[in-house]
């Protein structure tokens, strides 16, 4: 039986190596092998189909014009053109229900201290100069929160899929931040099952 060193030197022979660590070793015309020293024909034999404009795939699922995400597209919005308006500053937060046990325990075999693991999802979204929430025009999604007022303008895509219709937004006057909790929906609900 041979070593794992003898192996590798009787394998380095064989293919023709002297040095098993020399990486770049040189080719039969003393210069090293790189791509471009593969010959290479201009023509291989395979036919390339020829791109037809205007003739439209009968086996396409969408069409290219389903594609477009307008969702940050303020242009088409009722006389709002979103110019000038500035996008406030935000952080995403989380919330996980634990009780006892789990903190002084550990966490229970389903969790973890990762966002995956948690139930809701709080955006605290800063609004200096705002005094009220009635300024704010606010829409929440399963996947996305634009906010619009006077002076600001938010588009976020939300970084988990969240139940909108049992979310709430609360308004702190004094610290001029508007904070929108939604529950996370569980990965059931996000593969479809």
């Amino acid at each position: 039986a041979m070593s794992a060193y003898g192996d590798i030197t009787a394998m380095a022979t064989l293919l023709g190596g002297k040095d098993p660590d020399d990486a770049e070793a040189p080719g039969s015309s003393g210069a090293p092998f790189n791509p471009s020293a593969l010959p290479v024909s201009k023509d291989d034999g395979v036919a390339i189909p020829a791109v037809r404009p205007g003739k439209k795939d009968t086996k396409a699922i969408w069409d290219v014009s389903e594609l477009v995400d307008d969702f940050d597209d303020d242009s088409e919005e009722e006389g709002e053109d979103g110019v000038g308006l500035s996008i406030p500053t935000y952080e995403f937060l989380y919330k996980q229900a634990i009780n006892t046990a789990d903190a002084f325990l550990g966490m229970a075999h389903n969790k973890d201290p990762g966002t995956r693991s948690c139930e809701d999802m709080v955006l605290k979204i800063s609004l200096p100069g705002t005094k009220s929430m009635r300024e704010l025009d606010l829409e929440v999604e399963t996947d996305r929160l634009r906010l619009r007022s006077a002076t600001y303008k938010l588009n976020l895509y939300l970084p988990h899929k969240v139940d909108a219709d049992e979310g709430k937004a609360e308004w702190d006057a004094k610290s001029e931040t508007l904070k929108v909790s939604c529950p996370i929906l569980d990965e059931e609900y996000r593969l479809g099952t």
